[in-house]
């Protein structure tokens, strides 16, 4: 599956011991050199939330899974998600109806693409087939619609990518 100029996915095992976040910043700074990153949740304050980028005209999205750390960057202000999802993970549907993981990663790609997350309830999230198959299209009730594709990833890894 091929994403969109300017759209560019990396992943990482993360070696035993060493924190998630520094891999994904890694990442971060292989996709976009010469960038700094600075996360800060809206509602603590702590060290975690929607990434901004600083040094460069970019939008970022993270996920992590199963010792795995997943980035992408696009131009922009563009909004963009990404998640991954173990290919067997089960009981999504406590959380979206009918879910299962594929849906579960568009799903969160779309709220992380929309930059609410899940202050959103999942289940609002509408996504539909394109005729094509080679994509997918999404929104939050009557919300702008989102472009998303589904990547390969590592084996047992499920990715999903969001575009607003």
């Amino acid at each position: 599956m091929t994403l969109p100029a300017g759209i560019r996915l990396a992943w990482r095992r993360v070696p035993e011991g060493e924190p998630r976040r520094s891999v994904s910043r890694a990442l971060l700074a292989e996709l976009l050199p010469g960038a700094t990153f600075v996360s800060r949740c809206a509602s603590c304050g702590g060290d975690h939330g929607r990434i901004r980028v600083v040094g460069t005209d970019a939008t970022v999205s993270v996920s992590y899974v199963d010792g795995w750390a997943f980035a992408i960057s696009g131009p922009g202000n563009a909004r963009l998600g990404l998640d991954a999802v173990p290919a067997a993970a089960s009981g999504l549907e406590r959380v979206l109806p009918r879910g299962n993981a594929r849906s579960w990663a568009r799903v969160e790609a779309v709220l992380k693409a929309d930059g609410r997350g899940l202050t959103v309830d999942p289940a609002r999230v509408r996504v539909r087939a394109i005729a094509d198959g080679a994509h997918w299209s999404a929104r939050i009730d009557d919300d702008a619609p989102v472009v998303g594709w589904d990547i390969p990833g590592p084996p047992g890894v499920l990715l999903a990518v969001a575009l607003g």
